[in-house]
């Protein structure tokens, strides 16, 4: 054997033992082809119009937090901006749109669920991946569509502090709690029960709000809820979000 050779072969033995000392570098896998979260059990909601509150109250008692559903209601903020309050009556029929009556968007519920006690999140132009890797967890989550999911137009409301949302007839409610091949499994907030809806159904109604949702990864270390304060001026009651948001008229 040559020095060459040598060379060769003592420099392959040198890489060899280098390579065997680097850490081994594990990619995550993908979500599992389905997942479904035992536990989490549905009621009616008791307003034609507090499906946001039925799901935030069902989504807390899974994680062992109880409180009534009108309990809930009390505390969120009102507002004729969804993102920032429950916009009108709740006992208006379904179907209603703003000012009149309609419902309330994922920031207010989260942090209400937050007052609770909860480490809730809102999340906004989420994805399908997002919500399957969360259900994969364990852990299941309030999306925003709407009834049986139809599509209707989608429109530009403008409140009272000039902010304009999204607001869609028959916006709607459910707790997502599981998937397979096919489609969702959802909670819906009108009757309680567990339905299963396609993606191609689910998909373009989830989407109709910015794909909308709001996540609880367990009772929180350190509730700190938002405060929400009451002030009547020139005439209109308005809200107070943490000494800083006015919500709008009442």
């Amino acid at each position: 054997m040559n020095n060459e050779t040598m060379t060769r072969m003592v420099i392959a033995v040198a890489l060899c033992m280098v390579v065997s000392l680097l850490p081994i570098i594990v990619h995550a896998d993908e979500s599992p082809p389905s997942a479904f979260v035992e536990g989490v059990v549905g009621h009616p909601q008791r307003h034609n119009l507090s499906c946001e509150s039925r799901s935030a109250t069902d989504l807390a008692a899974f994680w062992g937090t109880e409180f009534a559903e009108d309990g809930f209601s009390r505390r969120l903020p009102r507002s004729d901006n969804p993102n920032r309050g429950f916009v009108g009556d709740v006992d208006l029929p379904p179907g209603s749109m703003p000012p009149a009556g309609y419902g309330v968007y994922a920031g207010p519920v989260a942090a209400t669920l937050r007052s609770f006690g909860l480490d809730a999140r809102a999340r906004q132009r989420w994805n399908l991946e997002g919500l399957k890797a969360e259900l994969a967890t364990g852990r299941p989550v309030i999306v925003w569509a709407t009834y049986d999911m139809r599509l209707s137009e989608v429109r530009v409301w403008t409140s009272f502090d000039g902010a304009t949302s999204p607001v869609v007839q028959w916006q709607h409610t459910f707790i997502a709690i599981g998937y397979d091949a096919t489609g969702v499994y959802l909670v819906d907030a009108y009757d309680g029960a567990t339905r299963h809806f396609a993606y191609e159904q689910f998909a373009p109604a989830w989407a109709q709000l910015d794909r909308m949702a709001v996540t609880v990864r367990g009772p929180s270390s350190a509730p700190g809820g938002r405060m929400w304060e009451a002030m009547a001026t020139g005439g209109h009651r308005r809200f107070i979000v943490d000494g800083r948001w006015i919500a709008g008229p009442e």
